[in-house]
């Protein structure tokens, strides 16, 4: 419904939001959200109480009238990742859409917050760390953003924050810019510490009009072939066999768990499994790399098998032979398989922190809110894979990612193993 409410007091006039959906649809819905959540998740207060939460549904009921339908859909999503569980959320992305935002591509690296991907009329941005948006530092913006999603770590935060960073109504709703701003002032920073500012006009963004940081020299092998669920290269001077597994999904699992009309268009993973155990077979492979540093989960058992058979690999099986990859993109059935590394081999963990926690809420299933048509993703089960309830796994030794390296086409990881001494 879009309603404006003016109220006369004292000589000032207040306009209050326009809504799309009434206010008791989004009083049903929220019921709703409650009462499904109640009976369908596996655990859903287990990080905070039942009166916190009804506390929190209430507060956002009581602003209905006052509050737009995209701050209400924010309130809700705030008091969704206070639940604990990075599997259960909603997806308010139809609310936080606009056709014109910042028209910039962010990723984290070990360095800072890097603009790796804009529009051809601000190329001058590209490599550049981000030191501030209208004059508000980058951390405050961050701490900001976070309250969207459930940081249980620093990984997950690194991971999930640059893809919303660029979303002009998620800057304005924290105050870090007005509505209706369509020029923000960017300030960044280049490779020699040279601060300058930027006037850039929010644009709408798409493949025909961006351009990407551009790689010296040869790409590496782990961002080679863009868009690869899994692949595999042995480097015969080296003696290195490097297997890159991006996603735990296959023709195998969605046969299994998905729509089997769409399975053909899915790898299989048992002939790349064939493919990897006939290499350590018939190659004279002296270090295995496998790396799920960029794997956000699928199905766990899809692994398995595979691991189980390197753990029988005795040339392999050794803690100077055998290097896993994780990273801050590293998250659920990619953590399992990581614990199954850790509990079947002798593997040296590498790389950088995951975003998943060792133990935790999954089996994600997902229902809709009636009028808001929100989606609603929530845990069915609970995984304790490990003894310890650490918020994330850390590597045996750290290998980071900085832009330089990127910029270069060095693959940190690559390099570590290749110069790495018994």
């Amino acid at each position: 419904m879009n309603r404006i409410i003016i109220l006369l007091l004292l000589g000032f006039t207040l306009n209050v939001h326009s809504q799309e959906i009434k206010t008791d649809d989004w009083i049903t819905d929220i019921n709703f959200l409650k009462t499904e959540l109640e009976k369908k998740h596996k655990n859903l207060y287990f990080n905070i109480s039942e009166s916190e939460f009804e506390k929190g549904l209430n507060s956002i009921k009581n602003n209905l009238d006052l509050d737009s339908d995209l701050q209400t859909a924010i309130k809700l999503n705030q008091l969704i990742s206070k639940l604990g569980d990075s599997h259960t959320t909603i997806n308010i992305s139809k609310f936080v859409k606009r056709n014109k935002d910042l028209p910039i591509g962010f990723s984290w690296f070990d360095d800072g917050i890097y603009i790796f991907q804009t529009t051809k009329d601000n190329y001058d941005l590209l490599d550049k760390k981000i030191v501030s948006i209208n004059n508000y530092e980058i951390d405050k913006i961050v701490d900001s953003l976070k309250t969207l999603i459930t940081a249980e770590n620093e990984g997950i935060i690194k991971a999930r924050v640059p893809s919303i960073l660029n979303k002009s109504k998620l800057l304005s709703y924290f105050k870090f810019s007005n509505p209706n701003d369509s020029i923000f002032k960017i300030k960044t920073q280049d490779k020699n510490e040279n601060i300058s500012v930027h006037s850039i006009k929010t644009a709408g963004y798409n493949r025909r009009n961006n351009v990407s940081t551009k790689i010296n020299g040869i790409r590496p092998f782990y961002i080679e072939g863009k868009g690869k669920i899994f692949k595999e290269k042995y480097y015969k001077d080296d003696k290195i066999y490097y297997v890159q597994y991006n996603k735990c999904m296959s023709k195998e699992s969605v046969l299994k768990y998905g729509n089997k009309e769409d399975a053909n268009r899915w790898p299989s993973f048992e002939e790349f499994e064939n493919k990897i155990l006939g290499t350590l077979g018939k190659e004279d492979v002296e270090k295995l790399i496998f790396d799920m540093r960029f794997n956000k989960g699928g199905s766990s058992y899809l692994a398995q098998n595979l691991i189980k058979k390197i753990a029988k690999n005795e040339k392999i099986n050794k803690k100077d032979n055998l290097f896993v990859v994780i990273g801050n993109n590293t998250y659920s059935s990619a953590i399992w398989n990581t614990i199954d590394f850790k509990k079947w081999t002798n593997a040296t963990i590498i790389g950088e922190e995951t975003s998943g926690k060792p133990n935790h809420y999954g089996y994600v299933k997902s229902f809709y809110l009636p009028y808001s048509n929100i989606k609603v993703t929530f845990s069915t089960d609970y995984y304790e894979l490990w003894d310890k309830d650490d918020s994330s796994i850390k590597p045996d030794i750290s290998v980071v990612r900085t832009f330089e390296h990127y910029k270069n086409g060095i693959d940190p990881i690559m390099e570590f193993v290749k110069n790495y001494k018994k």
